[in-house]
């Protein structure tokens, strides 16, 4: 069995013991075990119904056209997991997906040692992408939320640049809410303080709960 194949094996394995979402502060912990690789990086945070993925490839090349170096987190994949762990502009190597599998695992050791639980998929992924990120020294890190904003993973980096917030529908009701107004909640949780935010206004409902949270968080 190659060495990719095992770590696929593994990886999709997960769903099977760790379907549920840990919080904000364990998934934090989790970076803090593998060296807070988000630190230091430029992050742009987007979330959104319709257009994540488009508005994630558009930031990417733009930065790239600007000769900057870039990584890019997206989900899901079509053929293979590598395409959710891009650094400038193309997935990583199955020997980058590998070695950062590798110590990403020995960090999730760690931690269940200490009696944290293990990540789940995405939460493993996203884990290994930013570490990706941090050795390949990429300027930028575009980061595509998984689900909803508020308590995706992605949320615990720490001080984006920017967060954009793409048109907002109905989706994925039976987690982030039956309205408009309560699901576009979800997605302003990416909000910072003092952190510039971009929204395509899409409806009055959803335009009033961005605006607001946007007002509250300066």
């Amino acid at each position: 069995v190659s060495k990719m194949s095992a770590v696929e094996e593994y990886l999709e394995r997960i769903p099977m013991w760790a379907a549920k979402k840990n919080s904000l502060e364990d998934v934090r912990a989790y970076l803090e075990e593998m060296g807070s690789p988000d630190r230091g990086m430029k992050i742009i945070h987007v979330a959104g119904t319709n257009g994540k993925g488009s508005v994630c490839a558009y930031l990417d090349a733009m930065l790239r056209s600007e000769g900057k170096r870039t990584g890019l987190f997206i989900s899901p994949h079509l053929v293979k997991m590598n395409e959710r762990i891009m650094i400038d502009g193309v997935p990583v190597s199955d020997e980058v997906f590998s070695e950062v599998f590798t110590q990403t695992l020995g960090a999730v050791k760690q931690m269940e040692a200490e009696g944290l639980e293990h990540p789940t998929f995405f939460e493993f992924l996203f884990g290994m992408g930013m570490l990706a990120f941090s050795q390949a020294e990429a300027e930028y890190v575009i980061l595509e939320t998984g689900l909803g904003g508020r308590l995706d993973a992605t949320s615990a980096t720490e001080d984006p640049e920017v967060c954009v917030i793409t048109s907002i529908g109905l989706d994925h009701m039976e987690y982030l809410g039956d309205t408009v107004e309560q699901i576009a909640g979800e997605k302003a949780g990416i909000i910072r303080p003092g952190v510039p935010v971009f929204y395509a206004q899409s409806a009055e409902e959803s335009d009033r709960v961005i605006e607001k949270t946007a007002a509250q968080q300066g």
